[in-house]
């Protein structure tokens, strides 16, 4: 059933994987909390919270170029080092009650810089480790570690900081990184493309880029992950709004609502696990994408509490089918000396827009109100899946022609 845990080096960096995340939630919890006992500021919230998403704008590109020119393996223990000094720095000034504001800041950019360089490294990585067949049912995979964390870390995150105290969670962070750590450092059988160590990094640059604009079904595609994170995504930090001025619901509602959103993305992603490899790709995506903009525009149009759940849980689930599909769709279509670089376009429409999604959100949000940007979301989502993946059919029917 789940096929790409049948491999032994895939298994033990799923469960290493998973580790780390339940950790990476737990200090996000506690950071969050954290910034507002220090501050009592939205804004502070708000700027560490940038903090932690902005260097993907900036390094993430470069990531890919370095996944491409270097060990993926080695990148990946670099990055979880280097994500592991900022929790422990963290953990050791708060225990002795010296921690500031700017020192949270500080850990947060360092924190995204090693993402930005993560995230191509981790997503061409996985095909290292399983077969060409496994590849959809690996990235669900990595949604099913990702949503189980996303349950677990908040959950251990509130018991210790009420509990015990609040260093305890970046300590724990910290001790998290450490198992993937060893893992990757065993992991030896490896489907590792031929070395580029000598060719420049404005060559990468250059010929990711060609590769890029050269394959259309992968740059539409990635254009369309674009907006899907702008329009589609972006409206998740306002949820407390719909909670307490549409439904007034207040918490607890807001916590049902994001649970049922991780409820619908773990279902998903079992889904694809189970269906093996999705060979229709392109339909696959574009039913997805098609259903997405119903979510959005149920919960920007219900008054009902259980009714606009009903709409959270769909919009999780076809939000990963889309996700994970896309991103398979992609990994099938590019060679594996490339993938690194394809991966950081991927990670930086996907991660570093989602800044700039966040902002025009807020500032449309304080201007027409929660219902109205949600609505109109929902119809440009439409109208991008129509554009991009109605174009996809007619790529391949000129691409067999031409052959």
């Amino acid at each position: 059933m789940f096929a790409p845990l049948r491999v032994k080096e895939y298994r033990s960096y799923w469960i290493g994987q998973t580790i780390s995340l339940i950790g990476t939630w737990m200090q996000q919890i506690a950071q969050g909390w954290l910034v507002y006992v220090l501050t009592k500021s939205a804004f502070y919230l708000g700027f560490v919270s940038f903090l932690s998403t902005f260097p993907m704008l900036i390094f993430t590109l470069f990531g890919g170029v370095v996944a491409d020119r270097y060990s993926r393996k080695k990148i990946l223990i670099l990055t979880q080092a280097m994500s592991l000094l900022p929790a422990i720095f963290l953990a050791i000034i708060i225990h002795l009650g010296i921690v500031q504001i700017w020192h949270v800041a500080v850990a947060s950019f360092i924190l995204g810089v090693a993402a930005a360089f993560d995230m191509p490294a981790r997503q061409a990585f996985i095909t290292e480790i399983v077969s060409k067949d496994m590849i959809t049912s690996a990235i669900a995979m990595q949604s099913i570690s990702f949503n189980i964390a996303r349950i677990v870390g908040p959950i251990l995150a509130g018991f210790i900081v009420t509990q015990i105290n609040f260093h305890m969670c970046f300590y724990l962070n910290a001790l998290s990184f450490l198992p993937l750590i060893i893992i990757l450092m065993k992991i030896s059988h490896l489907n590792i493309q031929s070395d580029n160590g000598d060719l420049s990094v404005k060559h990468f640059f250059k010929e990711g880029f060609i590769f890029l604009f050269t394959k259309k079904k992968i740059f539409y595609t990635i254009c369309a992950v674009g907006a899907f994170t702008i329009f589609g995504i972006s409206f998740i930090p306002f949820l407390p709004m719909i909670a307490e001025q549409v439904l007034k619901k207040g918490a607890d509602g807001y916590g049902m609502l994001v649970s049922s959103i991780g409820l619908g993305s773990l279902l998903a992603a079992t889904f694809i696990v189970m269906k093996k490899d999705i060979e229709e790709k392109e339909n696959h995506i574009f039913k997805a994408s098609l259903f997405f903009p119903v979510g959005l525009l149920g919960i920007a149009l219900s008054k009902n509490f259980y009714v606009t759940i009903v709409f959270a849980f769909l919009l999780g689930f076809t939000f990963v089918n889309f996700f994970t599909v896309s991103n398979s769709f992609i990994q099938h279509h590019t060679e594996g000396r490339m993938r690194g670089r394809v991966m950081s376009f991927f990670a930086f429409v996907f991660l570093g827009f989602t800044p700039i999604g966040n902002i025009f959100t807020g500032w449309l949000v304080e201007h027409l109100g929660i219902k109205t940007v949600i609505s109109t979301y929902a119809f440009i989502c439409f109208i991008f899946s129509l554009l991009f993946f109605k174009i996809l059919p007619l790529l391949s029917k000129r691409n067999t022609s031409s052959n």
